[in-house]
């Protein structure tokens, strides 16, 4: 399974005492979730579509302990998708009103049918308890998780504007700030910063997932340093390998010139001692000599070589360090 996966697996086992949690963990299901229908004659039915089975468990649980619905389970399966199976609940036209009613949608009026008002449930996010259960809803049902393996996304995609105001003030009580992004016409709200998105994970109940998130975030910091390392030790020793190649360069033509004898006794050890360990820093190089002299030492002596090769080529090179 994935991150995501497991993180609303995680969600689904959070236990949600308050009867105020629950209807707006409930509400925020519905906006995510639900659809209503209008059977005729002013009958109402309300269903939720999950393709993952503890979701749907989770919405039939919320709704027999906070409104007493004892919703109906069936599954779709669509061959276009692979076959894939979804799971729908159905809240039928006996029990529909009395969730629509919870929700702030209909008017109940005596011997009369439901009076529909509005088409989104009206989330009470006064309290901090509700904010968190609605944004463990929003999660559960449109919100998306990257592997922190590779990348920090967490991702909700709102598919009309009262959701997404009711995220974002969840979110703006978190102080998480919130980047908003539209693909084909439908607007996402989105998160790349691991703390804010384990600050939102813990708001909603999913510790083991923080703990998941953290443990890949020390990871992935400890594999960067160690990366970097590598490639400044690489780096380090390509630059020697080039120094050492232009000195031997430089000693190859003092030889050739004749001018290598009349060099003074300091110059010509240093440039017997490079012939020999071409691959030896400057440091271990000089440890070689008798007496034994320092980097700084042996870098003067290179570079005078150095010099001293180009003077005969008819050009003064560029000191080497």
């Amino acid at each position: 399974m994935s991150f995501s996966s497991d993180t609303k697996e995680e969600l689904c086992r959070v236990a949600s005492e308050k009867p105020c949690c629950r209807l707006s963990e409930l509400g925020a299901l519905y906006m995510t979730l639900g659809a209503l229908s209008l059977l005729g004659r002013g009958q109402l039915s309300v269903q939720f579509t999950v393709e993952s089975p503890a979701i749907a468990r989770r919405i039939f649980v919320l709704l027999q302990k906070e409104i007493g619905i004892i919703a109906q389970l069936h599954y779709v399966s669509h061959a276009r998708f692979g076959g894939r199976r979804k799971c729908v609940l159905t809240v039928g036209p006996h029990q529909a009103p009395a969730l629509l009613m919870r929700f702030g949608m209909v008017d109940a009026l005596p011997d009369a049918p439901p009076s529909l008002r509005a088409t989104a449930p009206r989330v009470r996010l006064t309290r901090d308890c509700c904010r968190r259960a609605f944004l463990r809803g929003a999660l559960l049902g449109c919100g998306t998780l990257s592997n922190p393996e590779t990348s920090y996304h967490l991702e909700f995609t709102a598919r009309d504007e009262a959701l997404r105001l009711n995220i974002a003030k969840c979110l703006q009580s978190l102080d998480v700030p919130v980047k908003q992004t539209v693909r084909r016409g439908v607007a996402s709200l989105y998160v790349k910063q691991s703390d804010q998105i384990a600050t939102i994970l813990t708001a909603a109940g999913a510790h083991m997932a923080v703990t998941t998130l953290e443990s890949m975030r020390v990871r992935r910091q400890v594999l960067g340093t160690v990366n970097r390392a590598m490639n400044c030790d690489n780096a380090n020793l390509q630059k020697q390998m080039d120094a050492s190649e232009k000195q031997l360069e430089s000693i190859a033509a003092l030889i050739q010139s004749d001018r290598f004898a009349t060099l003074p006794p300091a110059l010509q050890a240093i440039a017997r001692a490079r012939t020999q360990y071409p691959d030896l820093s400057l440091e271990e190089l000089g440890a070689t000599l008798s007496p034994p002299i320092g980097k700084s030492g042996v870098n003067h002596r290179m570079r005078r070589l150095v010099q001293l090769a180009g003077e005969d080529l008819g050009g003064q090179d560029a000191p080497q360090t």
